[in-house]
């Protein structure tokens, strides 16, 4: 294939993890693939950066989307990556976009259960704002797709209607939105947009599996690593953690629990150390944690994370889209490149410097999650975990 004739895709996501688990989808695809954090920094054919907007203000968000595209190439396809239980700011995002060209919209993970029927989320069946799945967000979930996006203009497309359905909701100024139900709406959804110039797609890693089936394939090889002594640095309060944190310990991993307030004091890294020296260290945080100060938490984890691992060679895995991204901040990683996917978002991903660093959405995995990514890294158990399944919180 020329380089004239290779795809130039660049993806935007809101956070870390979900950057990953979107750029993992095209490990299986004849193309070269990077993350980037904050701003593009590599070239590749397919693109992936963190723009970090989901713990920002809506207009600090919306500023940040579209300043990524207001000055791309025609030919460049852009992928707005959405969370799959719709948190962050969507509708502000895609208001952006929208200013910049037409916007298709379909959300939904169905591999996960996370379906869009009638214009209504779902999560195995139960309706999103019924799911319990926002209760450590300080607003509602949205009853309806109309509902997320409020004031900016959305029209209902259904893939019967095919191009002429689509084209009369681009024409008209709106988002055209789809339901999802299935991998298989996802593929026609892509191939109908196809048709669109300069169109934007917008939706979860599901999307963007579409467009990568659309691409070359190759058999990706077994991706080599170098064994290291691990850190799992948890930073999600995901009740489904909370298992998957048993599991590491039972498998043998030394577990550090860090009260909050001495966290946010400055506290002592060397307990961490002594952990990661032993093998398999666990690092929590324990007591009330409020919502309102998880940035701030966040921070400190980081800041504890980069003071305990100076200077060592340590794989890391990190859960949770803000904690990966502070901690890598604080060590001053801005690029990474994908080699592995352990199980459905869970990245395994190499440095520019070498190092190895696991990363996952909060929300994913079943219980076995953290230790099949430990052993992955340690080299210990080269099987994978499939488990595709969530624990409800």
């Amino acid at each position: 294939m020329s380089n004239a004739q290779r795809p130039h895709i660049l993806i935007l996501a809101d956070d870390l993890s979900g950057a990953a688990e979107t750029a993992a989808v095209f490990l299986d695809r004849d193309v070269s693939l990077g993350i980037d954090i904050g701003d593009v920094h590599g070239e590749s054919d397919v693109r992936v950066v963190d723009l970090g907007t989901r713990v920002m203000s809506g207009a600090e968000a919306a500023d940040r989307v579209l300043t990524s595209v207001r000055t791309l190439p025609t030919h460049v396809r852009v992928i707005k990556k959405i969370d799959s239980m719709l948190r962050g700011n969507i509708a502000a995002e895609v208001e952006s976009l929208l200013a910049t060209g037409p916007v298709v919209f379909a959300a939904g993970l169905p591999a996960l259960g996370r379906t869009v029927e009638h214009g209504v989320p779902y999560i195995d069946g139960v309706p999103l704002n019924e799911s319990g799945r926002w209760a450590l967000e300080t607003v509602d979930a949205p009853a309806s797709i109309a509902d997320l996006f409020g004031h900016v203009p959305t029209r209902p497309v259904a893939l019967a209607d095919g191009i002429d359905g689509l084209g009369a909701a681009v024409d008209s100024g709106a988002v055209a939105v789809f339901d999802v139900r299935s991998d298989a709406d996802l593929d026609d959804i892509v191939g109908l947009s196809a048709q669109v110039p300069g169109i934007r797609l917008v939706g979860t890693s599901a999307l963007a599996a579409a467009v990568a089936r659309t691409l070359q394939p190759r058999t990706p090889g077994a991706a080599p690593i170098n064994p290291v002594p691990t850190l799992v640095v948890v930073g999600t309060a995901e009740a489904v953690a909370v298992q998957q944190v048993s599991e590491l310990e039972r498998s043998g991993a030394t577990h550090v629990r860090i009260h909050v307030d001495h966290l946010l004091a400055g506290t002592d890294p060397t307990p961490v150390r002594n952990a990661v020296d032993a093998g398999t260290a666990l690092l929590t945080v324990a007591g009330p944690v409020d919502p309102a100060r998880s940035s701030e938490i966040s921070a400190a984890l980081a800041d504890l994370v980069a003071r305990a691992i100076r200077d060592r060679t340590v794989g890391l895995v990190l859960t949770g889209g803000e904690t990966a991204r502070r901690v890598l901040d604080a060590l001053g990683v801005n690029t990474l490149h994908p080699i592995a996917e352990i199980h459905h978002g869970a990245v395994v991903s190499r440095t520019a410097a070498g190092g190895y660093v696991a990363t996952r959405p909060g929300s994913f995995g079943g219980p076995d999650s953290l230790v099949a990514m430990t052993a992955y890294l340690r080299g210990v158990d080269s099987t994978h975990s499939f488990s595709h399944s969530e624990a409800l919180a």
